[in-house]
């Protein structure tokens, strides 16, 4: 694997988004499946929230109401997305996204960063691949798993270091694509019992 800093010095020394796209070659990382993710070019302010809140969608605890899945006034495109979230048992994680799109952290960062980006595009998307690159590049240590308290330690400098370069805060979407599947190829691979890999 290169040393640690190939990546962040090509990064750093990139001076055009296609120096930045260039990176995906180079080191052998594949785009994201954008049918899979697409970027997403909507926003999601409080007074949207607000509104919610107002109608009973949204508790004043920052969930959804227990009421949405008895309610048959639901859009036949609210009742799927909200049938994926029960489904994946993913209904309570969207009062951090909620609490992010209201400028309010929460102990679940990457939903509560997601939320943030969600109402203002300033805001990085940031998720343990992305803070696993961001390590690497600053200590040279790849870790396995990234704990709340390692995401609160590292986010704050990384935002500051997106943030600080014009090329990078303009194009954040790619440095979060980026970062987030160098991340992921740098993830340590679990052993198996029988002394083999697995991904």
């Amino acid at each position: 694997m290169e040393t640690q800093n190939n990546l962040f010095l090509d990064l750093n020394s990139s001076r055009t988004v296609d120096d930045i796209k260039k990176l995906f070659i180079k080191y052998d990382i594949q785009s994201k499946d954008k049918i899979k993710y697409p970027y997403l070019e909507f926003s999601i302010t409080p007074e949207e929230i607000n509104k919610l809140k107002k109608i009973g969608i949204i508790t004043k605890e920052n969930q959804f109401s227990q009421n949405l899945s008895e309610n048959l006034y639901l859009s036949p495109l609210e009742k799927i997305l909200y049938s994926i979230l029960w489904k994946q048992g993913d209904l309570k994680k969207e009062k951090h996204i909620i609490l992010g799109i209201l400028g309010i952290d929460t102990e679940r960062m990457v939903f509560n960063q997601f939320g943030k980006h969600l109402r203002d595009k300033n805001e990085p998307i940031i998720d343990q691949h992305v803070i696993r690159s961001y390590v690497y590049f600053t200590t040279g240590k790849i870790l396995n798993n990234i704990n709340e308290k390692l995401f609160r330690l590292y986010s704050n400098n990384y935002i500051d270091w997106i943030k600080k370069n014009d090329l990078f805060s303009s194009n954040q979407l790619i440095i979060d694509e980026l970062l987030f599947l160098y991340g992921k190829k740098i993830k340590p691979k679990k052993k198996s019992n029988k002394g083999g890999t697995v991904a």
